[in-house]
């Protein structure tokens, strides 16, 4: 990013700083997450980037926002660059993702339909892509959604058509939750032998 603000390439700065922010989400470092969806905005505006560019780092913030348990911040956030997404493509992958990212806000807002509604419409469009590794993913928040809602049948459901997607794209972090929904689901129906071996595995590839 540094070298990019150096050389007055502020469309590659945007990028690096998108990047950046990435990483601090899977680091859980919220703060550093909006600081970075800021100066990605920023390099954005210098550029004169466009929609796509706007609506990402309007979805970074909506991460930082999600990560400190703001989630009326992160659903306003992530609607918004929901709406930019669908004004470049009714159906890509940006709009699954944003999709993705709206209804996990709604689900931990308490708004089970909503999230419901976003998660299956995350999930047809990506099939309609062939996007398996967003096929996994919203197949597996589905679950995670069954589970919220306490229906331990439907989240094992969801759970065992998940892990195989999940372990064909190779998406460790994935495959443990998947693994860590299927063990919560069958625990909750008195299976706690077999659920035994999928909270290990979970255990494993988290700490690792």
């Amino acid at each position: 990013e540094a070298r990019a603000v150096a050389a007055g390439d502020y469309d590659m700065a945007g990028w690096a700083a998108k990047d950046a922010g990435y990483i601090h989400r899977l680091r859980q470092q919220a703060d550093a997450v909006l600081t970075c969806a800021d100066r990605a905005a920023a390099h954005w505006a210098r550029a004169k980037a466009g929609a796509r560019e706007r609506a990402i780092a309007i979805g970074l913030r909506g991460t930082g926002h999600y990560l400190k348990k703001d989630y009326p911040a992160a659903i306003s956030a992530y609607r918004e660059a929901l709406e930019l997404a669908r004004s470049l493509a009714a159906e890509n992958s940006d709009v699954a993702m944003d999709l993705s990212s709206l209804a996990a806000a709604e689900q931990l807002s308490g708004d089970f339909a909503a999230a419901e509604g976003h998660y299956r419409e995350a999930l047809r469009i990506a099939r309609a892509l062939g996007h398996a590794e967003i096929v996994a993913g919203e197949i597996g928040n589905l679950a995670g959604l069954a589970l919220a809602q306490k229906d331990w049948t439907a989240a094992e459901t969801l759970a065992r058509e998940a892990l195989p997607l999940s372990e064909a794209v190779h998406r460790q972090e994935l495959i443990a939750s998947d693994n860590h929904n299927l063990a919560q689901a069958l625990v909750r129906q008195g299976k706690a032998a077999e659920a035994l071996p999928h909270a290990r595995r979970a255990v494993e590839i988290y700490t690792r």
